[in-house]
């Protein structure tokens, strides 16, 4: 029977924090919901991810043609080219993403470690369209539609995933610890010296 009761205590003590951490998720994803809702757009955020990506392009020599948000490469059979609309920043993969990390239990410390993860999902969102025109100049059109919805649509959801994983798993703030705790015993020791010296 005390099991019993000691289990159920369990259950409610995890539905709570459950409850507690899908409470704070949505209250943190206010800002993409708004952004949904208003339909509000950041065309110097789309600008920065096209030339961006045309650098890219350029460095492994896919001689991309850039007009402002318009990417195009040859191809086998002509030119093929990518628009790059408000969804190729991957802004709502980065709020997910800054939602998922403000609303844990863990202290701000390491919270604000975890948010140095979103300039890497910008990087991994530049290389996941970058990968959309290699695809199509190695193999042209066939499959594309299958590939695009699967490295498009779920890529970059699997990277949020695993990236959030990585950090719920292991506390990147200890290397920060040892740091300040070798700075602090370096600073206690000059100031002794200091103070021995002056005695002297």
């Amino acid at each position: 029977m005390a099991k019993r009761n000691n289990w159920l205590k369990n259950a409610d003590t995890n539905l709570i924090h459950v409850l507690r951490f899908f409470i704070k998720f949505n209250l943190f994803a206010i800002p993409l919901y708004i952004i949904l809702y208003e339909g509000w757009t950041l065309v110097e955020l789309q600008l920065l991810v096209a030339n961006a990506v045309t650098a890219m392009l350029q460095s492994i020599g896919f001689n991309p043609t850039a007009h402002d948000l318009l990417i195009s490469i040859p191809i086998r059979n002509g030119n093929w080219g990518a628009f790059i609309n408000w969804d190729c920043t991957g802004w709502k993969s980065m709020l997910a993403f800054f939602a998922l990390v403000m609303a844990t239990e863990f202290p701000l410390r390491r919270k604000l470690a975890g948010l140095l993860l979103i300039p890497v999902i910008f990087v991994i969102n530049l290389l996941r369209i970058v990968f959309m025109f290699f695809y199509v100049r190695t193999f042209d059109l066939a499959n594309y539609q299958i590939v695009h919805a699967v490295i498009w649509s779920w890529g970059l959801i699997a990277v949020i995933i695993v990236l959030w994983l990585l950090w719920l798993r292991f506390d990147f703030t200890k290397c920060w610890k040892r740091k300040d705790k070798k700075r602090r015993k370096f600073v206690r020791k000059r100031v002794k010296a200091k103070r021995k010296s002056r005695k002297r």
